[in-house]
């Protein structure tokens, strides 16, 4: 008797993803404690290409610099979006002046970093903090911005297509 082995969908593992209203990927994260790689640009590659899905932007964080750039489903654009990272992210830090005072020579990195970054793309999603979260024109030019609105993201997670098939909330795989 012979036996079929499974054949299992190209899958990548993501810090972050941001859903649309509808649930579809519009952006694949990949957050770093220190400077970006360039390997993360071909990783992502293999996968969109390999699966066929478009996910329209990825970013590329490390604790100096967020980079957002675009895909056209065959090739990544240049840097369309290059924010600093502590300009985003200290709209969502508590007491942050006292932050800054007490970690002076230490930043924000791993999971921490993460977390930030969800809280700002939910504010654009839900405004839960602000009204205006940062860099709210800059999105709008790139087109990100709409996709944003009524959506949602999740972080460590693991996709196949457009299908999520792990993430650090739920237990089904």
């Amino acid at each position: 008797m012979e036996t079929a082995n499974p054949v299992f969908p190209p899958q990548i593992s993501a810090d972050l993803i941001a859903l649309d209203k509808n649930g579809r990927v519009i952006l694949v994260a990949d957050i770093r404690g220190s400077r970006v790689i360039k390997r993360t640009l071909s990783r992502f590659t293999s996968y969109l290409k390999a699966t066929q899905t478009t996910v329209p932007f990825a970013m590329l964080v490390d604790p100096d610099t967020i980079q957002i750039i675009k895909w056209d489903g065959v090739n990544w654009s240049d840097v369309i979006c290059s924010l600093k990272t502590i300009d985003v992210v200290k709209h969502y830090i508590r007491d942050f002046d006292e932050y800054i005072r007490d970690y002076e020579n230490k930043w924000i990195t791993g999971g921490y970093l993460s977390a930030l970054l969800q809280s700002w793309l939910d504010d654009f999603a839900f405004h839960w903090k602000l009204i205006t979260p940062p860099a709210t024109k800059e999105l709008a030019g790139i087109g990100l911005l709409q996709p944003l609105v009524d959506g949602s993201t999740k972080t460590d997670v693991e996709i196949a297509g457009d299908i999520i098939l792990r993430n650090e909330f739920s237990d089904k795989y």
